[in-house]
């Protein structure tokens, strides 16, 4: 903070007035509500506590930029899942197009690889999360083998399970396991698909989403919460198959795991939920009034200018036919009339949530707006432009959020992957 008054000051300030009758008009404005229902605690976020230059901010060079256009093939990165900080300063990046993790000291020079393409222990057939446990050990999850592997800082393989609902709620249901959301407290969070025995018609939140946890102690499979999914445009065909097509602009539940703290939102709703890695129970409810745009058409045609850009690159080198498809397939897309509120909340090392405001795919990147371990909005953070941020938390490449750093994957204007640190001022 780099101002005179400081945070502590104007929460007291703030507290003072709340309690004590009486407060004149020149008092410091409320901040945030702190209230209570039945043992949950909840705070209503009404303005940000930091003032003008006040807060955070993220450095625009990086400290630390590992990877190359051309050179050695350790430092070339095709399809980075994500990248993690070991407590001595390592990092460990996760490279899914070549099945492997890659070891590199705190200054980015390449130490060890671990993996390869394969079924086997210590092999991966998808890639697509690493996280960290106590003693930093490195916790992977393969979408293709349903499968947690644990390995040494060193890239040695310890041992591995294979993720599913083994006790209790859900053990004997039909769910899926689909993406790692993170890990909290020596427990993967997965999400899991739950179809259930009836297809629905029409825009439904369908399926439903279960959250579960898999101890890295022992393999064992417990279920937390089940919630409704993402929605989307069911229906059963003539043939007794049945079809599921995207509903543009849907609402949908978000998820983010780090410093012990599990923490979920819905997208249609500026609210999130805390919730016990334990036992899936509500610890706390953060909320802020804000109305959800109109889905109008200008957004829409800035979204699918987005959708466009993604799915071809190189205008260059796009067929206009396919092109073309694809408006014309997007056009014919239901759509909400209301755009979500929410894109995704990301949970830092000290316990702060990081929200996202929701944007279009053809838009600029609002800055996160952050939360404090208690509730209190605190402002708002930018980040450098290039560096990835995924439309969903648990969506490759992952980015973590440290005490005071911000490491994930940089894209130059050739789509070469670079892993990059910035650093947090705060």
């Amino acid at each position: 903070m780099r101002t005179g008054e400081s945070p502590a000051t104007r929460l007291a300030a703030m507290a003072i007035c709340i309690i004590v009758a009486g407060c004149d008009s020149a008092s410091p404005p409320v901040h945030t509500i702190y209230t209570d229902s039945a043992g949950i605690p909840i705070a209503t976020a009404v303005e940000p506590l930091w003032g003008p230059d006040e807060g955070w901010t993220v450095e625009s060079e990086p400290l630390l930029d590992i990877g190359t256009v051309t050179g050695a093939a350790e430092y070339l990165f095709t399809d980075v899942v994500a990248a993690v900080r070991l407590s001595n300063g390592d990092i460990v990046v996760a490279e899914r197009a070549a099945s492997e993790l890659r070891g590199y000291d705190a200054a980015g020079n390449f130490r060890w690889r671990a993996g390869r393409s394969g079924e086997g222990p210590g092999e991966f057939r998808s890639l697509d999360f690493v996280g960290t446990t106590a003693g930093d050990s490195l916790v992977t999850y393969d979408g293709a083998l349903l499968r947690a592997q644990l390995f040494d800082p060193q890239g040695r393989l310890a041992r591995s399970y294979r993720v599913a609902i083994t006790e209790g709620e859900g053990a004997n249901r039909a769910a899926v396991a689909d993406k790692a959301v993170g890990v909290v407290d020596g427990l993967l969070i997965v999400r899991f698909a739950e179809y259930g025995d009836e297809v629905p018609n029409g825009v439904v939140r369908w399926p439903l989403e279960r959250l579960a946890t898999v101890d890295l102690d022992d393999g064992a499979g417990r279920s937390l919460i089940v919630l409704p999914g993402n929605e989307a445009s069911a229906r059963v065909r003539e043939d007794g198959g049945w079809s599921l097509s995207t509903y543009v602009f849907a609402r949908g539940p978000e998820f983010g795991a780090a410093d012990g703290r599990l923490a979920v939102i819905d997208t249609e709703a500026w609210s999130v939920r805390l919730l016990s890695p334990r036992d899936g129970a509500a610890t706390a409810v953060f909320r802020r009034d804000v109305a959800p745009r109109e889905a109008t058409t200008a957004l829409f045609d800035l979204h699918l200018d987005g959708i466009v850009e993604i799915a071809f690159p190189d205008p260059d080198q796009a067929a206009a036919e396919r092109v073309a498809g694809l408006r014309r397939m997007w056009r014919g897309m239901p759509r909400a009339p209301h755009l979500p509120v929410l894109r995704s909340v990301h949970v830092d090392e000290t316990g702060h949530l990081w929200l996202q405001p929701y944007y279009v795919a053809g838009a600029d990147p609002p800055p996160f707006e952050i939360l404090a371990p208690d509730g209190t909005w605190l402002g708002s953070v930018s980040l450098p432009p290039g560096l990835h941020r995924a439309f969903i938390q648990y969506q490759a490449p992952y980015m973590e959020i440290g005490d005071d750093y911000v490491l994930g994957v940089w894209t130059d204007e050739l789509d070469v992957q670079y892993v990059r640190m910035y650093r947090i001022d705060k």
